[in-house]
């Protein structure tokens, strides 16, 4: 593996379920030791973006079940074996992404976040997992379950 595919395996891994769940772990442990303050500040995260990430994935992977579309890699020896559209790692990046610009209030943050996911859903094509229209789809689908969240957390304030 040359370092060029080598990045790119590494900004994809930031769009793996895998990576999210040991996160969304991590942050449940943390989100129960915290004081009253902290648990406030910390709400958004744990009633928004692990919902999102975790509704984007389930739903991006029911697509791919439904559509069976075989991926642009299919028969080399690293391909993955499940089906190609829509990816799955677009919907859960750019379900971070769309949490992160509605939650966090400085530009420059929002900013790198929707970098990040651009990055991690162009990653997915160089390494040839995906197509343009298979991240597109799932950059939608994760803005579109991200959004439904965050309107679902904004109507009840009892968890802000």
């Amino acid at each position: 593996m040359d370092e060029l595919s080598a990045v790119w395996q590494f900004l994809s891994m930031f769009g793996d379920i895998q990576y999210w769940l040991g996160f969304a772990i991590g942050s449940l442990i943390i989100y129960i030791i915290l004081d009253k303050k902290n648990k406030k500040r910390m709400s958004w995260f744990i009633f928004s973006l692990l919902p999102a990430i975790l509704f984007s994935y389930q739903l991006s992977y029911v697509l791919k079940l439904w559509f069976a579309i075989p991926r642009p890699c299919t028969g080399l020896a690293y391909c993955p074996t499940d089906f190609s559209f829509p990816s799955g790692h677009a919907a859960v990046i750019f379900a971070f992404a769309t949490i992160g610009v509605l939650n966090i209030k400085r530009k420059w943050l929002r900013a790198s976040i929707v970098l990040l996911a651009c990055l991690v859903s162009v990653s997915r094509i160089f390494l040839i997992y995906h197509t343009n229209i298979d991240v597109l789809a799932g950059a939608a689908i994760g803005v579109f379950c991200a959004y439904l969240i965050q309107t679902a957390y904004k109507t009840f304030p009892q968890l802000k």
